[in-house]
């Protein structure tokens, strides 16, 4: 567990330095744009991280283990459905695919993608009863 939690942290501080580093030079090109999305990217990376560290430092801290059977069966059966529903939104971008460019499809897929899994997440996780 110790070596997870510290390979965990320096490997978000190199993704972290990479990203402030893309940054500046986003915004010294004059690219605001994209610097916008990855400044929201950024700051969603940093707090998805620090709620992962906050979870795992007690678990760390006491020696407790890190998943118990409900929590690993919610990760299942949201993966599950959230890749069923991420097949609907590439046939759909699919068929939307001649108006809009190369890029532009793969960004909103993968954001579709993240998208059904955090919903399938939710979702389940509030389920009572679900064993």
């Amino acid at each position: 567990m110790k070596i997870k939690f510290i390979s965990l942290g320096i490997l978000s501080f190199i993704i972290v330095l990479g990203m402030l580093l893309q940054l500046i030079n986003l915004l010294k090109g004059n690219n605001y744009f994209s610097a916008a999305f990855l400044l929201i990217g950024l700051l969603s990376f940093v707090g998805y991280i620090s709620m992962i560290l906050k979870k795992m430092f007690p678990e760390f801290k006491h020696g407790l283990p890190s998943d118990d059977e409900r929590s690993k069966m919610v990760k299942n059966v949201s993966a599950g459905r959230a890749y069923f529903f991420s097949l609907y939104i590439w046939i759909a971008l699919l068929a939307f695919q001649k108006y809009l460019d190369t890029d532009d499809t793969l960004i909103l897929g993968i954001l579709g993608m993240v998208l059904s899994l955090l919903v399938s997440w939710l979702i389940t996780k509030s389920k009572r009863g679900f064993e």
